[in-house]
């Protein structure tokens, strides 16, 4: 009997209070003395739905949200309490009213943005109009506006909140909870285009402001445009849908806007350009990490370059890959103009090391390799601070440029046309009088540093689908097996 009363008790509550209300409106007077007008009522009448609807008092904020169907409750109960419970979407006479009708077309367009209708219920939403003409009580009906009201709402905080920032956190590939300072910010983003004269343009600037991500989004947009029904994909083009959904919302993840100047490699299209005032002023191909030791994204700044380098060999490679061959053949070293060192920095002959005794684990010498055409790094070094201690460099093997697949360094990026690169550099920072410099030093095999002022910044970045100038899209092997996890996140298994 108690289970019974409590199942009872919250509708009970409800009808009380809006039955309450509606009944003393024939008493209640403006002015004057005048009884409210018609749609006066109606207006306030629909708060009480909504307040009602949304009280949490007898069941419990969680049980009340799911009642509702609400899957961003918390945000849409402050949405309406801020409001004072005022509907923004309904009309009780018509339904929807305009704002409404466009943020249902927005909805109805979230593939255009890489993401579901379904995950906002859009076609039920759309049902409203149809639902309104079944023969139903007023109080029945105004339940329903209410209703219907907050799950538009809900399904809007939430598109909001994944076009700005996306639907997953970056790091965990979970679902990213509506709450803090990005339901602030879709709270925010809903009231001002409420508030706009146009609904729709108002709500996407929420969107990030990127190159990348403008051109990419537009591109996309445009290729479903051109179907006569956008709405439902054909059957070949859903797995280029997903391959946008992954990396719109990688994108979406790049919180900050593009600086007016920036170097850009794209690991998975094996190419670095140089962007400026939106535009591609310079391109080069590259080599980047093998699948085993990926190149790392990362966003940085080039600082300075070295001409004529010389190469200190990581450990890693040093003890896996040349210690066995110096246990096979010491003149491997000089073969290849390496030189080896102790740990005072001094020069160790390699024929009068026992190199049975050494291992990965107790491995005590550092390799350098000497200047010169043949020195891994070639010419040219550019450096960025990072973490990972890559950098971009020129290469003695240049006919890998040629390859279409390029994922063959063991993490640093390899530039084709390094010269070219440095010469923009010098250029950028007024010091065109330098090159010569640069030329002599490369010609010389002497080691010669050039430090940049401004410097330039640099994004390492793994997209494996982007928008051409022209436009059109673009897609790219997925080398490092990165858009599996979040094909899985966003549309399962």
């Amino acid at each position: 009997m108690e289970q019974i009363r409590s199942s009872v008790r919250p509708a009970f509550v409800w009808l009380l209070l809006v039955s309450c209300a509606l009944s003393c409106w024939p008493m209640a007077a403006t002015g004057g003395g005048k009884k409210p007008g018609a749609a006066a009522r109606r207006g306030s009448t629909a708060v009480l739905y909504l307040r009602a609807l949304l009280d949490t008092a007898a069941v419990g904020s969680v049980a009340t949200y799911a009642r509702l169907g609400l899957r961003a409750g918390p945000v849409v109960q402050a949405f309406y309490v801020q409001r004072s419970f005022a509907p923004a979407w309904t009309r009780p006479d018509s339904g929807w009213n305009a704002p409404a009708r466009a943020a249902l077309h927005l909805l109805s367009q979230a593939r255009q943005f890489g993401l579901s209708p379904d995950s906002y219920a859009s076609a039920a939403l759309l049902a409203l109009p149809d639902s309104l003409r079944v023969g139903v009580s007023a109080e029945a009906h105004g339940r329903q506006l209410a209703n219907f009201e907050l799950r538009l709402t809900d399904a809007l905080l939430r598109y909001a909140a994944h076009l700005r920032s996306g639907q997953l956190e970056a790091a965990t590939l979970r679902a990213v909870p509506l709450q803090g300072a990005a339901a602030q910010q879709a709270t925010e983003a809903l009231e001002q285009a409420l508030a706009a004269a146009a609904f729709a343009p108002a709500f996407l600037r929420v969107q990030p402001t990127g190159r990348a991500y403008q051109q990419m989004q537009q591109a996309w947009s445009r290729t479903l445009q051109a179907r006569p029904d956008s709405l439902e994909l054909p059957r070949g083009n859903e797995a280029d849908f997903r391959r946008v959904a992954v990396n719109l919302e990688r994108l979406r993840w790049e919180a900050a806007a593009d600086t007016a100047e920036y170097a850009l490699v794209n690991i998975p299209a094996f190419r670095l350009q140089i962007i400026r005032g939106g535009k591609v002023v310079q391109t080069h191909r590259v080599v980047v990490g093998k699948p085993e030791t990926p190149t790392p994204t990362l966003s940085s700044r080039l600082i300075v370059f070295v001409t004529a380098p010389d190469w200190r060999v990581p450990y890693s490679i040093a003890v896996n890959e040349m210690l066995p061959q110096l246990q096979d053949d010491p003149s491997f070293l000089y073969d290849n103009h390496y030189r080896l060192y102790d740990y005072r920095n001094r020069l160790v002959n390699p024929w009068h090391v026992r190199w049975s005794k050494y291992n990965a684990t107790n491995f005590p010498y550092t390799i350098k390799q000497t200047s010169g055409r043949h020195n891994a790094l070639g010419n040219i070094v550019f450096y960025f601070p990072n973490q990972h201690t890559v950098y971009l460099h020129d290469t003695p093997a240049r006919s890998l440029f040629l390859r279409p697949r390029r994922a063959l360094s063991h993490g640093c990026v390899r530039v084709e046309k390094p010269l070219a690169l440095a010469t923009y550099l010098l250029a950028r920072e007024k010091q065109q009088a330098a090159l010569p410099a640069v030329k002599r030093s490369i010609a010389q095999r002497d080691k010669c540093r050039f430090d940049l002022a401004r410097g330039l910044p640099i994004q390492i970045r793994y997209y494996t689908c982007e928008a051409t100038d022209k436009g059109r899209l673009q897609f790219y092997a997925d080398v490092y097996c990165q858009d599996e996890p979040i094909l899985a996140a966003l549309f399962g298994r």
